[in-house]
């Protein structure tokens, strides 16, 4: 079995002129390339018919240095109603293929209240290999109203990870192992090597196959074999906040019961002038 978040190409195809379907593209470039990729450049360049962009790095919270943290609800709502997306749309998301940042575009939209919120598994790259056709220019839709409400209990702050240190808490690192252990250096400047101490390094490409999500059962022996007890406290982090989705996408999947993300993740809690405890091994 699958998730049941996600939707395949094929699927894709048969309702891609439904009246509720919103179909949003929300590549990012990739952390640490210089310069950035203009993804809305890439995006009028070739993506699925009807689609609009979701930037997830302009929609959000302009007041701090972090990297796309959430922004408000008001703001959130104004930035998905202009794209004519509301909360009772039907909303499949997708990335190139690597499952990168779509499960953060599905996870923040369900964080201010959509409920139809899918994953198109493979991506781009699995419409295409199926020989449909892309769409070029902007990708508009008539705007429309979405009446953002903020699930405040889908996230955590700094503060309250130091809270939950040393307690039943268990914090999840989608990082790459290399940076989790501090052999490798962070893709942003200005920030330690290592992990927040106790947390349990999960590689997001880990969940994945070829772009895919594994099956369920897959998923779950995984975080078994890393000893993750899906009933308990679960808060998953990364570097900025994106690739904690792919996490959480799959334990919401599993039905885990107690999922929070931190949004501010090793960007925040990493940073060379804060005092937060660190770990390498």
């Amino acid at each position: 079995m699958n998730s049941p978040f996600l939707v395949t190409p094929q699927w894709l195809e048969q309702h891609l002129d439904d009246g509720d379907l919103v179909v949003v593209d929300v590549r990012m470039s990739p952390v640490g390339l210089v310069p950035k990729k203009d993804m809305q450049a890439e995006f009028a360049a070739g993506h699925i018919p009807g689609a609009v962009y979701f930037d997830i790095d302009a929609v959000a919270d302009t007041t701090t240095a972090l990297p796309h943290m959430l922004p408000d609800a008001e703001t959130f709502g104004a930035a998905a109603g202009q794209l004519g997306i509301s909360e009772n749309s039907t909303i499949v998301f997708y990335d190139q293929g690597n499952q990168f940042s779509a499960p953060r575009g599905w996870w923040t939209f369900r964080t201010f209240g959509a409920q139809q919120v899918y994953v198109l598994d493979e991506g781009l790259d699995g419409w295409k290999a199926r020989g449909n056709a892309l769409a070029t220019g902007d990708g508009t839709r008539a705007s429309t109203r979405f009446n953002a409400r903020f699930n405040a209990d889908a996230l955590v702050n700094l503060r309250q990870v130091e809270q939950a240190l040393g307690g039943p808490t268990q914090i999840l690192d989608a990082r790459a192992a290399p940076r989790f252990y501090g052999d490798a250096p962070e893709p942003r400047p200005g920030l330690h090597r290592g992990h927040i101490p106790g947390s349990i390094n999960i590689p997001y490409p880990e969940l994945l196959e070829n772009g895919r999500f594994k099956s369920l059962e897959a998923m779950k022996q995984l975080f078994s074999d890393k000893g993750v007890d899906l009933n308990g406290p679960i808060v998953t982090s990364c570097g900025s906040g994106v690739t904690a989705a792919v996490l959480a996408f799959a334990l919401l999947s599993l039905q885990a019961p107690q999922v929070r993300l931190y949004d501010g993740s090793w960007t925040e809690w990493g940073a060379l002038d804060g005092s937060q405890p660190i770990a390498t091994r």
